[in-house]
């Protein structure tokens, strides 16, 4: 039986050629293991017709099949192996030879910013001189310090492509185009140099760049900071207006930290009307609706993080959003949670004593002032203490008593089910503030909690 290799523009079919599929595997993926290319064969030929993408397909799936805990470096067979697509696909579209593996660098960046997938800006600073020269940096050969999965995830999340997804960018030509974007406002007589400093650093994978950056660097959307912190007031314009600002920063690729802590509880008033309202959940389950809904153009889902106040009467709804058990309309599993705590919480904690849980709204109205507003001065004393004591002692107040032990439980069985909620020690971060000057720092981004020392945690948690 003759197998038949029909070519990817699917008119051509050619017989199998072993010897010359054996020669590429010994020859330019370096493998010497005559089982795999035994098996190999022996796949393709057991077929009367295989695709030749499928060939590709076929050495990167077997080489993985491979990899144990001695035999690591199979990883690298199978990157050579997927490279070669990449260069094939490149330098079809680009009309090039692909044995050159990379084509004119100049003629990239025309190319698809003419398509419009490349913003104008490099070739607007950049002279066609400099472009040229910039281009010699580019070392193909750093192509191979890139395992499977580094150069897959590359590939198929950041790699430019055109709007139909056909591959234009190699990995080295985004190291540089991300070099070229980041220093294009430099001097002019220290920027060539800057650029191929940063080229360097990149290609050789000493240093990365955010994942905006490595996704938005040169191209006609998107921007390439990863993660702002937004504050949603109490009212309904500003719950609404927080959404579309998220929404517009997930779109460009940023992850979100968001502060509800302002929010009134479920059961509090709404213009004097008693126990209307159905609390911060509901608006949270939007949340999570906008992180799946825009997913920055395929590259990845959105990604937002909600905090909430240890004291906030919804807090318990708000630890079991992302449990895989209850009630599914009050859960919300695409967004992170975490828990803003005080110093007294860990202390009554240790001390097993009793928590209080207010409605903010409710405090607003009774007390004055916002008892998210506070945090302790001091190690042991400080404001926000003295406010949540007054919180406590009045008559006026509606709270809610639960052992503190009891939430911290609830916050620890969260963690153990899902990694989250995060912990974010609003007292030691903002005493640590080195601009209290600007205010309160009531949460954290998507990506970073702050802690006391190591010692301290497993103190309190003792």
């Amino acid at each position: 039986m003759t197998t038949t290799i029909t070519k990817n523009d699917g008119q051509r079919e050619l017989p199998f050629d072993q010897e010359r599929l054996e020669t590429f595997i010994r020859e330019k993926l370096g493998v010497t293991d005559e089982a795999f290319i035994g098996k190999i064969v022996r796949s393709i030929s057991a077929k009367d017709e295989f695709q030749a993408d499928s060939i590709t397909e076929l050495i990167v799936n077997t080489a993985l099949e491979n990899i144990d805990e001695v035999n690591a470096d199979w990883t690298y067979i199978a990157a050579k192996t997927y490279l070669t697509k990449l260069y094939k696909e490149a330098s079809r579209n680009r009309s090039y030879d692909a044995s050159e593996k990379y084509g004119d660098f100049y003629g990239l960046l025309k190319k698809l910013a003419g398509m419009g997938v490349y913003s104008p800006a490099i070739l607007e600073k950049y002279s066609r001189d400099e472009i040229k020269e910039l281009s010699e940096v580019i070392e193909p050969d750093r192509d191979l310090l890139f395992n499977y999965p580094g150069l897959y995830t590359l590939a198929t999340r950041y790699l430019a492509d055109d709007r139909k997804g056909n591959t234009y960018e190699l990995p080295q030509e985004r190291w540089l185009v991300i070099a070229m974007t980041l220093m294009q406002d430099e001097p002019a007589d220290k920027r060539s140099h800057l650029v191929k400093e940063a080229y360097w650093a990149l290609s050789n994978l000493y240093m990365t760049v955010a994942t905006p950056t490595l996704a938005n660097a040169g191209l006609s959307h998107g921007q390439l900071s990863s993660c702002f912190i937004d504050t949603v007031d109490d009212s309904l314009i500003e719950i609404y207006n927080s959404n579309t600002d998220i929404a517009r920063l997930s779109k460009d690729g940023g992850g979100i930290g968001t502060y509800l802590g302002k929010v009134r509880a479920l059961g509090s008033d709404i213009k004097g009307y008693t126990g209307v309202s159905s609390g911060i959940i509901p608006w949270i389950k939007q949340l999570n609706n906008t992180a799946v809904s825009v997913d920055q153009l395929g590259s990845r889902k959105g990604a937002i993080a909600v905090y909430l106040d240890v004291w906030h009467a919804d807090i318990l709804a708000f630890l079991d959003l992302k449990l895989n058990n209850g009630d599914d309309r009050q859960r919300a599993h695409d967004i992170f949670t975490g828990v803003c705590l005080p110093d007294l919480f860990m202390e009554t904690v240790e001390k097993r004593g009793d928590w209080y849980l207010f409605d903010p709204h409710e405090v607003r109205q009774v007390m004055g002032y916002s008892l998210e507003d506070y945090y302790d001065e001091t190690k042991g004393s400080g404001s926000f203490r003295e406010k949540y004591e007054e919180c406590v002692q009045s008559n006026e107040l509606t709270k809610t008593k639960v052992p503190a032990i009891q939430i911290m439980a609830r916050i620890m069985k969260s963690q153990l089910e899902t990694g989250t909620p995060y912990m974010f020690y609003r007292d030691t971060v903002n005493r640590m503030n080195p601009n209290k000057h600007e205010g309160i720092i009531y949460s954290s981004n998507l990506c970073c909690t702050a802690a006391p020392s190591g010692g301290d945690v497993r103190r309190k948690l003792a």
